[in-house]
């Protein structure tokens, strides 16, 4: 566990993915050869984990059960000098990340809700805030996100896969949080959008890099597209975390040349973690007391 007093605090999953990459198109009701692996992951923990790396204090708050999956992502955080604030729930979460032949992922979650549990006695007074966008669709998000409304400190919300059902009810829950900044890929930005009626700065994430505004000034920066890319999960995370990372020891809002900095170094970030296997698969520019 890291000694570093904590910058920032962290509300989402820690699951252990399981991915299973196909060597032949799937045939169902037969055996097909495959390549299996279990990681740690989940959205909290794997920004929690590039956080850390980054040479920044954190704290995640999570729900993790008292079995196997949930001991094993004990040991694999407190490795990484992640500071944990778990919340008692009856199975650790887990997901399949089953990829195909071509490359296309399918993944089957099974998430441990605990947003419910969510109190004030749980959460530092951390200069930073980050809430996993998958925590705003649980049961209780809406109280749980007025109540860290009046927390001290910044607030950041992360996107996420909502469906149509739910949106609504994740839109309250994000309103609600009043967040200071909001991040998401272009798929999620479409889904959730308007995303600049949840905060005043927005950065949107895609193949081609990202694009923000930053209290109604555009700006992008460019990123390059990768034909090595070995497995995109949690490449989105760790874009997010280099970006925090960029942003936690400045001033708020950032003079503009800090946001592109920081921006810049994010769409590296995510680029390297798009070519390693495994959503906290470590990259060159992770080492201790690295600051992006």
């Amino acid at each position: 566990m890291s000694d570093r007093p904590v910058a920032v605090t962290v509300i989402g999953d820690a699951l252990l993915d399981v991915t299973a990459t196909l060597r032949e198109p799937m045939r169902h009701g037969e055996d097909v050869p495959a390549a299996i692996a279990p990681r740690p992951g989940g959205q909290g923990a794997n920004v929690a984990v590039r956080l850390a790396r980054r040479g920044v204090g954190v704290r995640l708050v999570c729900g993790l059960g008292d079995d196997v999956a949930g001991r094993l992502i004990r040991e694999a955080l407190a490795a990484e000098g992640v500071e944990l604030a778990p919340l008692p729930v009856d199975a650790t979460g887990s997901v399949l990340i089953i990829v195909d032949d071509t490359g296309e992922r399918t993944m089957l979650s099974h998430r441990a809700p605990f947003t419910d549990q969510l109190t004030s006695e749980v959460l530092p007074d951390a200069p930073w805030t980050i809430v996993s966008g998958y925590a705003l669709a649980e049961p209780g998000a809406d109280a749980a996100a007025t109540s860290l409304a009046s927390h001290p400190g910044r607030r950041a919300v992360l996107g996420c896969a909502v469906s149509s059902t739910l949106r609504a009810t994740w839109r309250a829950a994000a309103k609600a949080l009043r967040a200071d900044l909001v991040i998401a890929n272009a798929d999620e930005a479409r889904n959730l959008a308007p995303l600049e009626e949840l905060a005043a700065n927005v950065v949107v994430t895609s193949a081609d890099g990202a694009a923000a505004t930053l209290a109604g000034i555009p700006m992008s920066v460019a990123g390059e597209r990768d034909s090595n890319v070995a497995d995109a999960t949690g490449a989105g995370d760790a874009f997010a975390a280099a970006l925090l990372a960029g942003l936690v020891r400045g001033t708020w809002p950032p003079p503009r040349a800090d946001f592109e900095t920081a921006l810049a170094a994010a769409v590296g970030v995510a680029g390297e973690v798009a070519r390693v296997a495994g959503a906290q698969g470590r990259v060159p520019s992770e080492t201790v007391g690295s600051t992006p």
